[in-house]
């Protein structure tokens, strides 16, 4: 039984995904179609969302190729795209389990080893992800008590993040919850100098995306810092570990930051309930791509990349 599980574990975190995706968009109620005042400005996002989530797949390969140099791009691609709907099933886990199970199944390397790497361009992602968010959060509201809190509390940590304390400190708890020795390695600055150029890009180009989202269903102007918004707004809701896909957080917090910008509480509402479809239809772009280059990989499996 143990080794069916462990040869079907990406198929059954992809399958097991897109059911509690269904599931939680039914109950969220998220499947609204918002009145769209510039159909040009959406199309504009729509790219930049999907040229966000390609660069999203270049960040695990760039993660991938400072540990590990034979993994093919197609397969890093598959394994980006087929799991991507992992985040919505409870515990966060599996999004970062999926697509390491993935390389497994197609590589000679341990999922213990992939998982930590998966871990860890995670780790860094957020990093990224939050000092975009909270520089905007900062600027949009005259950096008010909260936005400063934040930034300082993400400042204080980070020497604690990039050093080789909080593993010591995880692999001890760890060994002694456990009974075994357990060996989580630190972040090598190797692996972030890799990693951090196309981290920043990423959050920057789905930024864009998103200022182009809200100007694309609000009637009047809104300010290119409307973008740093989302980053954000979505590593909020990646932290929430009780809501799958951060279903709610992410949207609280859209508004919040939104309406420090001026826009009305409503207008606002509607951009954070559009947003998820938004950011769906990209995971879904994604995830089409992901089941392209897994195809091609088993075509053509003795072309290297």
């Amino acid at each position: 039984m143990r080794s069916f599980f462990s040869k079907h574990l990406s198929k059954i975190i992809i399958y097991g995904s897109l059911i509690f995706l269904l599931v939680g968009l039914y109950y969220a109620d998220y499947l609204i179609k918002p009145k769209v005042h510039d159909y040009l400005f959406l199309f504009y996002s729509v790219l930049f969302l999907w040229a966000g989530f390609l660069i999203y797949s270049v960040c695990w390969g760039k993660v991938l190729g400072s540990e590990v140099t034979d993994i093919r791009n197609r397969t890093v691609m598959a394994s980006a795209g087929l799991t991507i709907f992992g985040k919505y099933i409870p515990g966060r886990l599996w999004v970062l389990l999926g697509r390491s199970a993935y390389i497994e199944k197609h590589s000679d390397h341990k999922l213990g080893k992939l998982s930590l790497l998966s871990f860890k361009e995670q780790i860094i992602s957020i990093w990224v992800g939050f000092l975009l968010g909270l520089i905007g959060y900062n600027l949009a509201g005259n950096f008010s008590a909260g936005g400063i809190t934040g930034m300082l509390v993400l400042l204080g940590i980070t020497p604690l993040i990039f050093s080789s304390y909080l593993p010591d400190i995880v692999n001890k708890v760890m060994t002694r919850v456990m009974k075994r020795e357990v060996n989580i390695t630190p972040l090598d600055w190797h692996m972030i100098r890799r990693v951090i150029p196309y981290s920043l890009l990423n959050w920057s180009i789905w930024g864009i995306g998103f200022y182009f989202l809200v100007q694309a269903l609000v009637p009047h102007d809104v300010p290119l810092l409307t973008g740093l918004c989302f980053p954000l707004a979505a590593n909020i809701g990646v932290l929430a570990f009780f809501a799958p896909g951060g279903i709610g957080i992410r949207e609280t917090m859209i508004v919040i930051y939104l309406n420090q910008l001026g826009i009305s509480v409503a207008e606002a509402t509607t951009i954070a309930l559009a947003s998820r479809l938004w950011f769906l239809f990209g995971e879904a772009f994604l995830f089409v791509v992901g089941n392209a280059a897994h195809v091609a990989r088993s075509l053509w499996r003795p072309i290297p990349d």
